[in-house]
């Protein structure tokens, strides 16, 4: 019994200091980088907040001002989250942005006369929250048939506006063409 005894202390003791001497290296490496990526997420949450949108340095060739395609999926999730809280900021803007097409039957009878309401889907990194954008396709074209089919993927380069129905501002890409997948 004594030396079972003797064996467990020890065993304890031994696990004890490891622990001990394992948990201190952790802290000092990880306080370091949890320090500096709460920082960062400092930075960012407080310039979304303040209504500042994250600047694109350099217009493309195509003459896109910014370019959500170039974004990974939390920074498009963000970058649309601001235009909504920001409009200002992004009118006559030239907007890309790639995401899921979807379709909304208007309510009989509204103000602007239109049928459908279209717009470009965006989830976040883990797909649990959306974003979506509203675009009118200039010209001539007709629902469903000149229209992806919903839930497909498409690619929408358009003018920012906003516009004002029943008493609410709406913000929508005013679009002259769209990629389908």
């Amino acid at each position: 019994m004594k030396k079972e005894g003797v064996f467990r202390i020890a065993i304890v003791l031994v696990f004890a200091v490891f622990m001990l001497g394992c948990s201190g290296n952790r802290k000092d490496v990880s306080d370091g980088r949890l320090a500096s990526v709460a920082s960062t997420e400092t930075e960012m949450t407080s310039e979304m907040a303040s209504g500042e949108e994250i600047e694109q340095e350099d217009i493309s060739a195509d003459g896109v001002d910014v370019d959500l395609t170039q974004l990974s999926s939390t920074m498009v999730y963000s970058e649309v989250y601001n235009m909504m809280v920001t409009p200002e900021s992004y009118v006559g803007k030239t907007i890309k942005m790639h995401g899921q097409f979807a379709v909304y039957e208007a309510e009989p009878g509204n103000e602007s006369g239109v049928d459908y309401y279209f717009a470009v889907i965006i989830a976040d990194a883990t797909a649990c929250c959306q974003q979506g954008m509203e675009f009118v396709w200039n010209g001539e074209h007709k629902f469903p048939d000149d229209y992806p089919k919903e839930g497909s993927g498409v690619t929408v380069t358009g003018v920012f506006e906003t516009y004002e129905e029943d008493g609410q501002m709406y913000c929508h890409l005013l679009a002259d063409d769209i990629e389908m997948d």
